[in-house]
């Protein structure tokens, strides 16, 4: 037998064993991807479980403020302290100046205070209170 021939014979081996060379690295890296992705998973499982938890301790929260700010617990509380309902509630009317006046007595402590309602009707002076008190302009 001649070199040349023992070299086309081993040619095939080598390749054959190149190619599963080759495969056995892609199988390798399909399972390192696998393990990566199921770990990632996982990871998301735990992120989705914790999103629930707090979505749920949220509802919570907010169906007990709304417990403690029901009108019939606090009702129930004022009593408690002694108080009772007024017979009926009225609007004041002030003069403008005397308003003035005052507030520069008193000096302007911030910018909510120099919004005075003025000429309207109740419901809408109380949406005015209840913007004001909550910081917005």
């Amino acid at each position: 037998m001649t070199l040349a021939a023992s070299r086309g014979r081993r040619w095939p081996a080598v390749l054959g064993g190149f190619v599963l060379l080759v495969v056995l690295a892609g199988m390798l890296g399909a399972a390192v991807f696998h393990t990566q992705l199921a770990e990632r998973q996982l990871k998301i499982g735990q992120l989705e479980r914790s999103v629930n938890d707090e979505r749920e301790r949220f509802d919570e929260l907010r169906y007990r403020r709304a417990e403690l700010r029901s009108p019939v617990r606090l009702a129930g509380a004022a009593g408690d302290l002694g108080m009772v309902r007024g017979d009926a509630g009225t609007f004041v009317e002030l003069d403008s100046w005397a308003t003035a006046r005052q507030l520069a007595v008193a000096g302007v402590i911030d910018i909510t205070s120099r919004q005075v309602i003025i000429d309207t009707d109740p419901l809408e002076q109380f949406s005015d209170v209840k913007r004001v008190s909550a910081g917005q302009p």
